[in-house]
């Protein structure tokens, strides 16, 4: 799907049946039919057949999209709207270039590890000035209102030390049975390096050696998602060469998004190139695992293991969120649920809707942050009325946006990945 003629072929596969208009998550809470993935086929058939012309106007519908796939996945046509959409965003990018902001981030911060880090750190100084503490939470708010930045968002704190700063690129195990390459994520190494550290103990524990490359950087995906296909090839080039130097068969990752850029999104944004490369990437792609299928079908944790509770009940109630990335595109469901049901001092509940969107959505977020939240209110009701403790998931930005709700909401759910669960249980 390289040129406007196939993008207009697969686009005009949509037949505007509306199916997606009852599982769209925007649809639910605008009841706007250009929200919907059957506005948003037609406006791209149109463009890329010519009729209409590129305004500010497409390039802000196209955008208003969660790409969580629940129309794609819905399809009674199987019309591939996320990567059409995608698609369309490279088309846009190639018409009218990125925004100067866009292009200091991703061709400039996100490519080079040295100005992510003293950007973070000179940040993280300066907090203070626009930031202030909120008691009693892992956060901070904003003094004042910013542009695309609400007053009252909860913004995850920045860690005083980086998770791949604190780690040497090789954490041995004792009695080392098996290696694997870890793919940390920018959330785990800036913002919750207590995932990374967790998943360092249970993989040790259960004698696997981790190799964390130094010199790994972001997977790309908020690039890749705004269309900049060359930012994104070229963190892509730069991470597999960063592992390509251990030989590793198997990489980890603990971000449904960072897994799901690596393993699906990498070979597409190469689809065009020579051979060789193909092969490369492909290769890179192949390895990589999201944690809970590694736990599950490599290192066999399971429901069947779980022992008697050591603490008396009733048990905390723990439910799972499914991320979009996780569920959707890689197809992964059922082995987060088996980790959840072996752990001894929990009860795993099932809520409804678990694999809904949240509304994160990456940089939907913070353009349309009160309609994320009004997409998060479905959830939190149903964590509400079961009375839960504790959420897990497995996907930083959802992470974000639970923490966030759930401090709007004044609820007392505690929002957990699920490599802390397993600790925890």
């Amino acid at each position: 799907m390289s040129t406007l003629k196939e993008l207009s072929g697969e686009a005009s596969r949509c037949v505007k049946c509306g199916t997606c208009l009852a599982h769209c998550p925007i649809y639910a809470e605008t009841l706007s039919e250009i929200t919907t993935a059957r506005g948003k086929m037609s406006l791209v058939e149109s463009f890329a057949s010519g009729d209409i012309q590129f305004t500010k106007k497409l390039k802000t519908i196209l955008s208003s999209c969660l790409v969580c796939n629940t129309c794609g996945e819905n399809c009674p046509n199987e019309v591939k709207v996320e990567e059409i959409l995608l698609e369309a965003k490279r088309e846009l990018i190639s018409y009218r270039g990125l925004s100067i902001t866009k292009k200091l981030l991703f061709r400039h911060l996100l490519t080079s590890l040295h100005t992510m880090h003293l950007f973070l750190r000179t940040g993280s100084l300066l907090r203070g000035l626009l930031l202030k503490k909120v008691p009693k939470e892992s956060g901070l708010n904003l003094r004042f209102s910013l542009p695309f930045l609400n007053k009252r968002r909860l913004i995850p704190e920045l860690a005083k030390n980086f998770f791949c700063d604190s780690h040497p690129q090789v954490v041995k195990a004792d009695n080392e049975k098996r290696r694997v390459g870890y793919f940390v994520g920018c959330g785990t190494n800036y913002i919750f390096p207590r995932i990374g550290d967790a998943t360092l103990r249970i993989l040790n524990k259960r004698g696997v050696s981790v190799f964390i490359p130094s010199d790994q950087k972001c997977c790309g995906l908020i690039a890749f998602g705004s269309g900049d296909w060359q930012s994104t090839q070229k963190l892509a080039l730069s991470n597999i060469e960063a592992f390509d130097q251990f030989n590793l068969d198997t990489i980890v990752t603990t971000c449904a998004s960072c897994s799901a850029t690596l393993k699906i999104f990498y070979p597409q944004i190469f689809k065009d190139a020579d051979t060789d490369t193909q092969k490369k990437v492909a290769n890179f792609s192949q390895k990589i695992m999201d944690i809970s299928q590694f736990l599950t079908k490599e290192l066999g944790i399971s429901s069947q293991q779980k022992k008697t509770p050591s603490r008396e009940p009733p048990l905390p109630k723990i439910t799972y969120h499914d991320p979009c990335h996780l569920n959707r595109t890689l197809g992964i469901t059922q082995e987060p649920r088996e980790i959840l049901k072996s752990l001894s001092n929990m009860e795993f509940v099932e809520v409804d809707n678990a694999s809904r969107c949240c509304g994160m959505g990456g940089t939907f977020n913070i353009t349309h942050y009160d309609l994320s939240l009004s997409i998060l209110n479905h959830k939190l009701d149903n964590l509400e009325a079961m009375e839960v403790e504790m959420i897990a998931t497995g996907c930083s930005g959802c992470m974000f946006q639970f923490m966030d709700g759930i401090y709007q909401r004044g609820l007392k759910t505690r929002v957990i990945h699920l490599v802390e669960a397993l600790e925890i249980g």
